[in-house]
């Protein structure tokens, strides 16, 4: 315990922060390694701060793991529903909520999008750092789809998601991926 508490203050004289819990001691314990959607995923209700690269920034996780506010399942009436999908761009832990793309996106098209008339447009963001298509896809097939989107958008990164998508070229290999096998995508585990 004592070098847990001269590692946390030799970091924070540094200047580096932990990730903290407000009014809690450090929790590195904000990601679950079991999603059978895509292998790892925030903790449902995970709160804690960010305070590395970008921003510093207050992260909650929602009910289902989701960095987002909270939404039903069922899609309320008159409401344009639009899930996106994506790796750390789209988690965007390096920015405050009100600051990321799809944050905007909402506001802008609540604001401006004549096209949707009487039309609410919601956006739920299912963003996870490290994701590549793969676990994407698997995302959308175990989690999005009970949202019943409207539109589905794929953030994709060609940076870093074609090596995710290649046990040849990424080095982490505790990831799922797809195979192609008698006309269909399997998983391979």
């Amino acid at each position: 315990m004592a070098g847990v508490f001269l590692g946390e203050l030799a970091l924070h004289l540094g200047g580096i922060k932990g990730l903290k819990k407000p009014s809690e001691p450090v929790s590195f314990e904000i990601y679950r390694l079991d999603d059978p959607a895509g292998a790892w995923s925030l903790n449902p209700g995970a709160s804690f701060e960010w305070q590395g690269e970008g921003e510093r920034s207050f992260i909650h996780a929602n009910k289902d793991g989701l960095r987002e506010r909270e939404h039903t399942k069922e899609k309320p009436p008159k409401t344009f529903r639009i899930a996106v999908v994506g790796d750390s761009f789209a988690e965007a832990l390096q920015v405050p909520m009100e600051k990321t793309f799809w944050w905007k996106m909402r506001k802008q098209l609540n604001k401006k999008c004549t096209a949707l008339s009487d039309r609410k447009v919601e956006v739920i963001n299912f963003g996870v750092q490290g994701y590549g298509t793969a676990q994407e896809l698997m995302t959308l097939r175990h989690k999005v789809w009970k949202y019943s989107p409207d539109l589905v958008i794929l953030a994709f990164f060609p940076g870093n998601d074609l090596i995710n998508n290649s046990k040849k070229l990424e080095f982490y290999k505790r990831r799922p991926y797809f195979v192609y096998k008698n006309g269909e995508l399997v998983p391979d585990m």
